[in-house]
């Protein structure tokens, strides 16, 4: 299965007033300008780079429309757009007299200020932390405890790797069991940091398998990929 968020769509005054600004002042391109109706265009733009994900401009068609204009989210933020240069961006729109109403701060995820466009709509500028280029790896030996039968253990172990590859940090989770010693598994893991690895560490899902008693954990090693 393969799903795509491609547009949403923005409510505006006048196309080309929207058109004008979101190309001038903030640099999008426009990817498509064309004509449905008498009163109806299909306007897409996206900002320049190498994403997708465009903005379709749609004109308010009635007063009702009209009163959601510049305020789609109740006066939340609306939309996120990710830079790879803050500060080059920060000064650009500053200059082209985009209003900044929380200025530039540091998080945990990255550079970021809220801006307002033409029409009000709050917008986070984000510059997100780089992951770092080498992944942290690591492997483990497990062994079942005195009793336990393999057929027990696998369900577990199988309910484990699921969870983990499903964890946001994670790129490499594989289990192997020994053919010469089936008590025995063989853990595979790779994390985009070791920050990443030790968020999993205390992830629920690893704590509910250790919790059921099944498992010693013989050695853990920290890897590196040749």
């Amino acid at each position: 299965m393969n799903r795509q968020l491609k547009h949403i769509s923005l409510l505006v005054n006048d196309y080309d007033e929207a058109k004008t600004y979101y190309i001038d002042k903030l640099g999008f391109e426009l990817i498509e300008d064309t004509k449905l109706s008498a009163t109806k265009r299909w306007v897409l733009i996206k900002p320049k780079g190498v994403g997708n994900f465009s903005l379709l401009l749609a004109k308010a068609g009635n007063t009702h429309q009209e009163k959601f204009v510049g305020n789609q989210t109740g006066g939340r933020v609306f939309l996120f757009m990710n830079t790879d240069s803050f500060d080059r961006d920060y000064e650009l729109f500053k200059t082209n007299g985009i209003e900044f109403v929380r200025q530039p701060k540091t998080e945990s995820y990255g550079k970021v200020a809220v801006f307002k466009d033409l029409y009000g709509n709050l917008w986070d500028l984000i510059e997100p932390v780089k992951l770092i280029e080498e992944p942290y790896f690591t492997t483990a030996i497990i062994e079942l405890k005195a009793g336990v039968t393999a057929k027990k253990a696998i369900t577990h172990l199988k309910v484990l790797a699921q969870k983990t590859k499903a964890e946001p940090g994670n790129l490499i989770f594989e289990i192997q069991q020994l053919t010469e010693a089936k008590n025995k598994f063989i853990i595979w893991e790779s994390f985009v940091n070791k920050a990443a690895f030790n968020t999993h560490l205390k992830s629920q899902h690893l704590q509910n398998v250790l919790n059921t008693q099944l498992f010693d954990f013989v050695k853990g090693y920290e890897a590196s990929k040749i």
